[in-house]
């Protein structure tokens, strides 16, 4: 095969035929290798193509040699499309076993008012100034008052009051939101 420095455009030439020809030789095998290896019509057929565009792609070569880099390629595919199927399966039992621990209250009206009071926190949190809200988050977050200070570029002796101010508007404000 030649190499075809415009291979999206594929213009008539003898490497075009050429590769033509190997395509209707070699697709029902590679489809074959990969068909057992996936076990998935679909996959396997994409599979396939990729290992014929990668075929296309190649610079030259010894044209005898073509067919076994052919299968070693469509193999390679096949082998990494099971490892990434695994993995795939892995991280999507482990992300099941996490939601499923992560809602272990199994107790439905728990889980919706554990989830509305977050809400709410959040809203009050959004109507206070946004010095207080920092402040209850950050020390809420566990951080000392020390860490709170240089966060907000406040002296550490003025923390204690401040947050005592900031949690009495939270709360005036939270219960306030309750209210019709």
């Amino acid at each position: 095969m030649r190499k075809n420095s415009n291979r999206l455009a594929m213009p008539e030439s003898p490497s075009t035929e050429d590769f033509e020809g190997l395509f209707t030789r070699h697709y029902p095998r590679v489809y074959g290798v990969l068909y057992r290896l996936v076990g998935r019509r679909d996959e396997a057929e994409d599979l396939a193509l990729e290992a014929f565009v990668r075929l296309w792609r190649r610079e030259e070569g010894d044209e005898t040699k073509m067919d076994g880099w052919l299968y070693r390629v469509a193999s390679n595919l096949g082998y990494n499309a099971l490892r990434a199927s695994r993995r795939r399966e892995t991280y999507e039992l482990q992300a099941g076993i996490q939601a499923l621990g992560d809602d272990a209250e199994a107790d439905p009206p728990a889980v919706y008012e554990r989830r509305e009071q977050i809400l709410r926190v959040r809203r009050t949190l959004g109507r206070m100034g946004p010095r207080q809200a920092k402040l209850l988050v950050l020390r809420h977050s566990g951080l000392s008052y020390k860490e709170v200070a240089g966060a907000l570029g406040l002296a550490p002796g003025s923390i204690g009051t401040l947050l005592a101010r900031a949690e009495a508007e939270f709360e005036t404000l939270f219960l306030s939101e309750g209210q019709p």
